[in-house]
């Protein structure tokens, strides 16, 4: 598997969190009192800390996710140097959709005029990308399709996050909302005649509840009966955090071969600025090595991945010929990593 390019495309609003902090309690000041606004945005502001989070991107009037994932793919298949009908597999990977069928992929293999190319999605959560690396790869290898392109349109803000909180646990479990970033990105893959990537998946789905974006009838699909705010971004952070952490680290020791490898770049699901880290921590890796995004971009979803390796290699920090290691923890709970060749 060798990755041609990486094309992204972000959105122009440019959001910290000041400006968020004022529309929550803006928007929640009907039914906080003085004391209790001021706790209330003390805790925010606890949670922002916690997070890394400085900035993100965001729609601005007018900008539609549509045409972002259009220039994203438009990007990649200009820097892999190839045509639109050079692509022969289309995979749609991600949270971000306009409806629940047909697939995604439908829309975005006509409007980047990829006529040769057949298409689906797929969706897990932010693990959405690297598993459909990890497919693609298994494609490419049994010569099946020649080149594939994977896109995300990851613009889930406004459609997800609830403004309406009434008390401190509903913050809690609607503060991850207010991390995400918007983005859009479009990978071209093509086979390698050496390919020695590597990639591993591991699922607890006894912990989906952990992390939910509901539809109307979640109810009938829960095994304890529990009702979700439907079309609204629900977590539980704290455990959702340390028990994919620690289920990832096992994962990856598994394989001492992946570990005892030498990564020129480290990078992880951008959740926060500290998971990664904690992460390579606890693995005992170089810290030096990790390309960090959090802070600027937010959580993306599937995004995150090949932004950063977009952004780092933009930015110099990736370079041909560099070994890469990918760190995922994503809603599920699924773990994943990647080590290949870039």
């Amino acid at each position: 598997m060798k990755i041609l390019s990486i094309g992204y495309a972000l959105p122009s609003k440019k959001v910290g969190n000041e400006e968020l902090i004022r529309e929550i309690l803006d928007k929640n000041s009907g039914h906080l009192t003085g004391e209790e606004k001021e706790v209330f945005e003390a805790r925010i502001r606890k949670f922002f800390k916690m997070s890394g989070t400085d900035t993100r991107y965001h729609r601005n009037n007018g900008e539609r996710a549509l045409d972002f994932a259009v220039q994203a793919g438009k990007d990649a298949i200009r820097k892999a140097g190839v045509k639109p009908e050079d692509v022969d597999l289309l995979i749609y990977a991600g949270v971000g959709r306009g409806w629940v069928e047909p697939a995604t992929a439908n829309l975005f293999q006509s409007e980047l005029g990829l006529t040769s190319a057949t298409c689906f999605d797929v969706l897990d959560a932010c693990a959405s990308w690297i598993r459909s690396l990890s497919i693609a790869r298994s494609f490419l290898a049994q010569k099946l399709y020649k080149m594939v392109m994977v896109l995300n349109c990851e613009f889930n803000f406004r459609e997800y996050a609830n403004f309406d909180i009434k008390d401190s646990r509903d913050l809690e479990n609607s503060f991850s909302a207010f991390t995400i970033g918007e983005a859009a990105t479009a990978t071209i893959l093509t086979a390698s005649e050496q390919d020695d990537s590597e990639f591993s998946f591991k699922t607890w789905g006894e912990k989906h509840s952990l992390c939910k974006i509901a539809l109307p009838n979640s109810q009938d699909f829960s095994p304890n009966g529990e009702s979700l705010k439907p079309y609204s971004f629900f977590t539980a952070p704290a455990e959702l955090l340390s028990f994919t952490i620690r289920k990832l680290v096992a994962h990856v020791k598994e394989y001492a071969p992946v570990a005892e490898k030498v990564h020129d770049i480290i990078i992880g699901h951008a959740v926060s600025v500290s998971s990664t880290s904690k992460v390579v921590q606890l693995l005992g890796l170089d810290q030096q090595r990790v390309f960090e995004t959090h802070n600027r971009f937010g959580n993306t979803v599937s995004a995150s991945l090949p932004l950063a390796l977009a952004v780092a290699e933009d930015e110099g920090a990736l370079k041909r010929g560099m070994r890469v290691l990918l760190l995922m923890g994503s809603a599920g709970v699924t773990t994943a990593y990647a080590s290949f060749e870039y």
